[in-house]
């Protein structure tokens, strides 16, 4: 008796050798448990592809086959050589085989695209080329079997002009091999679709972003213009190829070109800064208060993730005396899920800028701890750029200093009223300011303190120096 499917929900434990996504199902039959092993949607991706490159290959030998029928067979069956045919037959034929070839290279170069987009978790731009060469291998694929419509019309029709006696001899082979070079040819013309539509409906960053938060989104019809308008414009340029229509051409060509401009322009929504700052300043006022009330003096320490049995987990020491011993990492694991630690004297909080630190590591595919400073300095200044945070960042290390410069901000307004919160700005830090502090504790892996923290005059130019504090000693 077969009873109903279990799902593995336990989560499963960190691992740096792989950052592949894996399902496995567990399934018991007759008191035996398998394990089934779901590949990702990258791996399913590129065995399409694959395949459609091993149908091309096949249909390739297949055309051959029905080449030497043609320039070998049928001169036996009273065909005449003569250029009237031979010279439109090698045309297409050209035509045909350059389409088969250009099928194999795009699937190629997508396998190689889908495997580095899994890896290195780019999204957008890798996903756009990868459904463009698919597309234009779809493309291909349709020529192909045009064009050899054109070579079985010219073999069944005009060659009995030129001598050609008919025969079950040769033509039950060349019906045969010419029906599986058309079915090879629309195989992998619909794995190429599947590939397409795999690609389109996988998750860029944000998206993955959102669905970690458990946020929901509403469906986008926006996301169908594009490949509408791309498959619109590959059929317009078919069609005017098949009609020797200059006005069909530059249809197909506007659309195509609009259609790929389209993947890089998708509808935003955006929220108005002064919401946004009006609804980050109350808890780290809230925040403040508690500081002051309970009396912390010391600046805030941000502790790598080796300090917590949980990994994921990065928090904020503060201590009631200025310049007092750090706790060991055994020391804070024994109490890392209390605020307060009463044997240290001191309390562990979430830091403000620690679920823009996970945007970060989501946009960028990766995890801080498994990188260094020399990653940061290049990777967060660009991030920043991109996310329009900043205008302008900067990141230098130099021994224990991290010296980091932004212009431009648009927390510009919530740094400002930070400075108002003495336990907060130069010790914790505002969300952006803390959320680098975040980023930059976990590559080091060491205790990291905001030693200073200057604005211009302006307000435009924001310059924060982050200290590297030494370990403990482990008590022996």
């Amino acid at each position: 008796m077969i009873s109903q499917p279990m799902v593995n929900k336990t989560r499963p434990k960190r691992q740096v050798r792989s950052r592949a996504t894996v399902m496995h199902v567990h399934i018991q039959f007759s008191g035996i448990r398998m394990r089934i092993r779901i590949p990702s949607r990258s791996s399913i991706i590129s065995i399409f592809a694959l395949l459609g490159i091993a149908m091309t290959g096949l249909s390739a030998f297949l055309f051959s086959r029905l080449d030497q029928i043609v320039h070998g067979d049928l001169y036996g069956y009273g065909l005449r050589f003569d250029y009237n045919w031979a010279v439109p037959y090698s045309f297409f034929s050209g035509l045909l085989a350059t389409c088969l070839t250009i099928v194999i290279t795009v699937n190629s170069i997508s396998v190689l695209l889908t495997s580095y987009r899994a890896r290195a978790r780019k999204t957008d731009a890798v996903r756009f080329i990868s459904c463009l060469l698919l597309l234009v291998g779809i493309t291909s694929s349709g020529l192909s079997a045009f064009f050899f419509s054109r070579i079985d019309n010219l073999i069944r029709i005009d060659l009995y002009a030129y001598g050609l006696e008919f025969s079950n001899a040769w033509a039950a082979t060349y019906w045969m091999e010419a029906r599986l070079f058309l079915g090879l040819v629309g195989i992998a013309t619909a794995v190429n679709c599947v590939s397409v539509i795999l690609l389109i409906s996988s998750k860029s960053a944000q998206e993955r972003y959102v669905e970690s938060t458990h946020m929901q989104l509403e469906p986008d019809p926006a996301k169908l213009v594009a490949p509408t308008i791309l498959s619109a414009g590959f059929i317009a340029l078919a069609l005017s190829i098949n009609y020797a229509s200059s006005i069909l051409a530059f249809i197909g060509l506007g659309l195509v070109f609009w259609g790929g401009l389209l993947f890089y322009i998708r509808p935003e929504r955006y929220v108005k800064g002064t919401l946004l700052d009006k609804m980050s300043v109350p808890p780290l006022v809230s925040l403040n208060e508690i500081i002051t009330e309970l009396g912390y003096k010391s600046k805030g320490v941000y502790l790598p993730p080796k300090y917590f049995a949980d990994f994921e987990s990065v928090k904020v020491y503060f201590s009631t005396e200025d310049n007092s011993k750090l706790p060991t990492p055994k020391e804070i694991q024994k109490n890392e899920n209390r605020t307060f630690l009463r044997n240290q004297g001191g309390m562990l909080i979430t830091a403000p800028g620690y679920e823009l630190a996970k945007l970060f590591e989501k946009t960028l595919g990766t995890d801080f701890t498994r990188t260094n400073l020399q990653y940061l300095e290049k990777s967060i200044p660009r991030l920043l750029v991109d996310l329009e945070i900043v205008q302008k960042a900067e990141i230098h290390s130099t021994g224990n200093n991290i010296n980091v410069r932004i212009e431009g901000s648009m927390t510009r307004s919530v740094c400002e009223e930070i400075r108002k919160l003495s336990n907060v700005c130069g010790s914790l830090g505002c969300p952006l300011c803390s959320s680098i502090a975040l980023a930059l504790t976990k590559a080091a892996g060491k205790p990291l303190i905001i030693d200073k923290d200057v604005t211009s005059e302006d307000g435009r130019t924001i310059e924060i120096t982050y200290h590297l504090l030494d370990e403990p000693q482990e008590k022996t």
